[in-house]
């Protein structure tokens, strides 16, 4: 049903979604949105032809049609039709959605985190937006499966802490909440979105050594918040506590 030479196939011409939603958890479908909307004028590239409204629409007839019932897990492609090399010849896109049910906490324990030596991030134009264009993250993804690690982090390519393979990085250092700085290339992340709009983040420029500083490590995507145990010798807290405020947001029930 999917063209062979369709751009996201041929060139990762394309950008996607993943959207949690359902009974137990906050909708942010918005917020997703908007980021669709801000990275297809990036690239040049039309919009898919629905509202946030109908986006929400679509995504329970798809549950109803499929009798999938409890929290969803929604994935959004968007890419280019087909014309052109690395230069495109048109503007014009398709879309793809694609939901089933998901059993993540909003909350739950990561295990132990460690630093990519094979993938880095940098600043573009895109770099705020998930692009099909993920092979840092899969390199990276890689190397945390040979290291039996739970989780990796990415470094910008001077050297400071960006975002893990599949999240927004944060740590906790007394009362105060840290994550990394757009400027090093990490996703403008949905969740993180939300975190910095409800609790005091400061937005840093850090080395890796930052971490053995913390007391807790979290990271944010679509499915909620994960807390690490420790980072090479360094042994974290749960942050629970410091979180209870923006827990209660996102488990509404």
């Amino acid at each position: 049903m999917l063209d062979t030479k369709n751009r996201a196939f041929c060139y990762g011409d394309g950008l996607f979604e993943t959207i949690v939603t359902g009974p137990n958890r906050i909708n942010l479908t918005d917020f997703h949105f908007e980021r669709l909307i801000r990275a297809c004028k990036v690239l040049d590239l039309d919009s898919p032809p629905f509202s946030n409204q109908e986006l929400n629409n679509m995504i329970s007839q798809l549950a109803d049609i499929n009798q999938l019932n409890g929290d969803l897990r929604t994935r959004l492609q968007v890419w280019r039709e087909e014309g052109g090399l690395y230069g495109p010849q048109q503007s014009v896109s398709s879309f793809l959605l694609q939901v089933a049910i998901t059993t993540k906490p909003a909350f739950a324990e990561g295990g132990s985190i460690g630093i990519s030596t094979t993938s880095k991030v940098s600043q573009t134009a895109i770099s705020f937006a998930k692009t099909m264009s993920a092979l840092p993250y899969v390199l990276a993804g890689i190397e945390m499966q040979q290291k039996k690690l739970d989780e990796i982090i990415l470094l910008d390519d001077q050297g400071n802490l960006a975002e893990t393979h599949s999240s927004n990085l944060f740590w906790i250092e007394g009362d105060e909440i840290f994550t990394p700085s757009l400027k090093t290339g990490c996703i403008q992340g949905i969740m993180r979105r939300f975190i910095l709009e409800k609790l005091e983040v400061a937005e840093v420029m850090s080395k890796p050594e930052r971490l053995i500083q913390a007391d807790s490590v979290f990271c944010s995507n679509a499915s909620g918040i994960r807390y690490f145990n420790s980072f090479e010798n360094k042994k974290y807290s749960n942050p629970e506590e410091k979180l209870k405020k923006l827990l209660k947001l996102l488990q509404p029930l």
